[in-house]
């Protein structure tokens, strides 16, 4: 009887494992409501909201009037700047014609000698010198304003190469005499340029019409 009670193999739990309750290191994970996502949800969405509106908080013509507000600033300033730089034209336009006329003469059926161009690199440089300083405007006058320091530089590049055309003999003398002469023609178009964008400032700055042309290119005749 004892043999076959031992031989009877037991059922039930194995040496050291507890009766109940959950196995050591597994924990089922909490799941939230319904509810408490919606709720977690608008939460959300309010701050999001308040973070993109609060910012742009004001009326619609309050900031209208800030715009209006500036763009007569700005046309203040750029009028300014456009009467400055019509006076700055001026003055480098009557250093620059007799440059510009006597480079007319020189390429063309003339002739200049070394004096003429020692006077010439004078008076570039000296109509260059306002236009080393270019305050920040509106586009019209910036274009303008940079328009003339351009044609001021080709005609002294100009000046340049009759210079070298001076030193040269032969065919060389005679091609730095020609390219020399075109460039004179490159800085009357740069110049005419820069005096057709200043009248266009002019305008729109509330000043009017303004005319810094080199004579004979006036297309308004004056």
């Amino acid at each position: 009887m004892a043999r076959l009670m031992g031989s009877v193999k037991t059922r039930g739990r194995l040496p050291g494992r507890p009766a109940h309750g959950p196995e050591p290191g597994r924990v089922r994970p909490s799941r939230l409501r319904p509810r408490a996502v919606a709720g977690l949800l608008a939460g959300v969405l309010l701050a999001v909201a308040a973070v993109l509106v609060l910012p742009f908080g004001g009326s619609e013509e309050a900031a209208q009037d800030r715009v209006a507000e500036l763009e007569a600033q700005e046309r203040q300033r750029d009028a300014g700047l456009t009467r400055e730089l019509v006076t700055t034209a001026e003055r480098a336009r009557a250093e620059v014609t007799p440059v510009l006329d006597g480079l007319e003469q020189a390429t063309g059926s003339g002739s200049a000698t070394a004096e003429d161009v020692s006077r010439w690199r004078r008076a570039v440089l000296a109509a260059a010198e306002p236009f080393e300083e270019r305050p920040s405007g509106g586009t019209e006058v910036n274009l303008a304003r940079s328009g003339f320091a351009g044609a001021v530089t080709v005609a002294g590049r100009a000046v340049e190469t009759y210079a070298a055309s001076l030193e040269a003999s032969g065919e060389l003398a005679v091609r730095l005499r020609a390219l020399a002469g075109e460039l004179h023609h490159d800085a009357v178009v740069a110049w005419s340029v820069a005096a057709t964008q200043l009248d266009v400032a002019g305008v729109a700055s509330g000043i009017g019409h303004v005319h810094v042309f080199l004579d004979g290119t006036d297309p308004h005749g004056g």
